[in-house]
């Protein structure tokens, strides 16, 4: 047995899309796996190679609810989606460990089909506790997503390609926010109109993607339910969203839980200028110079290759 499995990186949320909307992007998680004499993780930090690795978690999670043993192995992680950062890197890694549990039980041998993908996507979505990571993940492109209920969850998506013109620009801090950190700063309740606020939002985000309608991403990239709370989590957030803002980006937001921050370009001749604004300010910034990655949307999301 070996075979190679790439997932993703993925944008959460997208503003008003809390919990419910993501994204797949251009940069990759790879993982090699090889039967072994016994199970070992190579090509990660020793305290993420020990038998706790989110990877594994997931492997003999699915691999019991597939009814197989679990086979030992040999996990070598080629990781390029920063940890703690609001990019989908735990996702990643549970989507590949249910996607492994798949292989080791006779699947994927030609990729995964449609209703193999659905599978994982439902197992790993129950594991991380929402879907809007685990979604385009497997699937790629823009995706909306449900968990049925938390008592038994079944978990339901939409997903459209993306304009494969348009530019996502991750500024990636030089600091973590852990995601249990960024869910405690959310308040318990929120007002109705707040509710209302991201609702209509949401709706419109959705349709403008599918539309592909940079215009109506612009007005419906807004929220109230999950980024100003966060926010004061994040030195330097206030000052680079709105500088972002005046320097013709598209869109910004948080990405996930943060602290990275996402900026939407339409990939025409004002991009590179964009890209060349953010480097100079990012790079002198007070707590430690920040990273942009300019990245594409994937369409494809999660992938197999079997030996």
């Amino acid at each position: 047995m070996k075979f190679r499995i790439t997932v993703p990186a993925t944008s959460a949320n997208i503003g008003p899309g809390f919990d419910a909307m993501g994204l797949a992007l251009s940069l990759y998680n790879r993982f090699e796996i090889n039967q072994a004499d016994r199970t070992k993780v190579l090509g990660c930090e020793e305290q993420f190679a020990g038998p706790d690795n989110l990877f594994l978690q997931a492997f003999r999670h699915a691999a019991g609810l597939l009814g197989i043993g679990v086979p030992e192995i040999e996990l070598t992680v080629d990781a390029e989606i920063p940890l703690a950062r609001g990019l989908g890197s735990s996702a990643a890694m549970i989507v590949g460990g249910v996607a492994a549990a798949f292989v080791a039980a006779g699947m994927g041998g030609e990729g995964f089909d449609e209703d193999e993908k659905r599978r994982i996507f439902e197992i790993a979505a129950a594991l991380e506790g929402h879907p809007d990571n685990a979604a385009p993940a497997v699937f790629g492109g823009f995706c909306s997503s449900i968990l049925k209920n938390e008592d038994s969850p079944r978990a339901f998506y939409a997903r459209c390609s993306v304009d494969p013109n348009w530019r996502f620009h991750a500024l990636i801090p030089p600091f973590e926010l852990s995601t249990r950190k960024a869910r405690a700063a959310l308040p318990d309740s929120i007002p109705r109109r707040d509710a209302v606020f991201n609702l209509g939002r949401a709706a419109l985000l959705a349709l403008a993607f599918q539309t592909r309608r940079l215009d109506l991403v612009t007005a419906a990239c807004e929220d109230k339910i999950h980024q100003p709370y966060r926010a004061p989590l994040i030195a330097g957030y206030e000052e680079i969203t709105r500088m972002c803002e005046k320097t013709g980006a598209r869109a910004v937001w948080l990405s996930g839980a943060g602290p990275t921050i996402m900026v939407l370009s339409s990939g025409g001749a004002g991009t590179k200028e964009l890209f060349a604004v953010l480097n100079r300010e990012l790079e002198s910034r007070p707590e430690g110079a920040w990273r942009q990655l300019a990245l594409r949307a994937d369409d494809t999301g999660l992938k197999v290759e079997v030996s």
